[in-house]
C-alpha cells in the first residue's frame, strides 16, 4: 500500500456516516448540471456560427439552468444542513444559480443590441468551472476533513 492509498478513506466502510448515502445522488445531480452548462456553451457556439435554431435553444437552456441550479441549491441547503460539506454544496449551487441568472440577463441584453458579449462569453466559461466545483464539492459530502 502506498501513501496515497493509506491517506484515502475506505469509502465502502463509510456508508453509515451522515451524507455518505447522499453523496452518489448529489454527485449525479451536480455532474448533470455541469454537463448541461457545457451543452449551453455548445448552443452558444452554434448561435455564433449562425445556426438558426441555436438562439432559441440557448435562451431556453439558460432558463432551465437557472431554475435547476436554484432548485438544487435550495434543496441542498435544506436537506444537507447537518452533513459535513453539505451547506457548502448548497451555497455553491445557489451561487451558480445567481451567476447563471446574471449571465442570462447579460445574454438577453446582448440579444437586444447591448455590447455585452465581451463579458457574457467569459462568464459562461466561469459558470462551467463553478458547476464543476459543485460536482467536486458533492464528492466530499459526509467527509469529516
Amino acid at each position: 500500500m502506498n501513501t496515497i492509498d493509506a491517506a484515502r478513506p475506505n469509502r465502502a466502510g463509510d456508508a453509515g456516516q451522515p451524507g455518505r448515502d447522499l453523496r452518489g445522488w448529489w454527485t449525479a445531480i451536480t455532474v448533470l448540471l455541469t454537463a448541461a452548462f457545457f451543452v449551453e456553451a455548445i448552443f452558444a457556439g452554434s448561435l455564433l456560427s449562425g445556426v438558426n435554431w441555436a438562439r432559441r435553444a440557448h435562451a431556453a437552456m439558460a432558463m432551465i439552468l437557472v431554475a435547476s441550479a436554484l432548485t438544487a441549491g435550495l434543496t441542498g441547503l435544506v436537506t444537507l444542513r447537518g452533513i459535513p460539506h453539505g451547506p457548502r454544496l448548497g451555497l455553491t449551487l445557489l451561487s451558480l444559480a445567481g451567476a447563471a441568472f446574471v449571465q442570462a440577463a447579460l445574454g438577453a441584453l446582448s440579444a437586444k443590441g447591448a455590447n455585452l458579449t465581451w463579458i457574457h462569453v467569459p462568464l459562461g466559461v466561469a459558470l462551467v468551472i463553478l458547476a464543476g466545483l459543485a460536482a467536486l464539492s458533492a464528492r466530499r459530502l459526509g467527509d469529516a476533513d
